[in-house]
């Protein structure tokens, strides 16, 4: 659950400096812990670096899409537009 909610805030976050922050701590998890305690960690770093995350939209629409094909991070990225996102408190998100 610790990576689903780190991958939430590396794509979510409305703040680039969270964001990033977040992805930089997904990467210091799989590099520390290993691919078994975090599912597709290269994978997902890999789509979700330091400038893919920069821009919200592209963070919103195709980085996040890439990280839903994985089953592991599919439904709690559905859950999660659909409990906070799609009632937020800024028009912008």
């Amino acid at each position: 659950q610790l990576s689903e909610s780190i991958v939430i805030a590396s794509l979510f976050d409305r703040e680039i400096n969270c964001r990033r922050a977040a992805s930089a701590s997904f990467q210091e998890c799989v590099g520390r812990q290993g691919a078994d305690n975090f599912k597709h960690g290269i994978t997902i770093l890999t789509a979700a670096d330091y400038f893919s995350l920069g821009n919200r939209a592209d963070s919103f629409i195709s980085v996040a899409h890439q990280i839903a094909q994985f089953k592991e991070y599919c439904r709690p990225i559905i859950d999660h537009l659909y409990e906070v996102k799609l009632f937020h408190w800024d028009i912008e998100i």
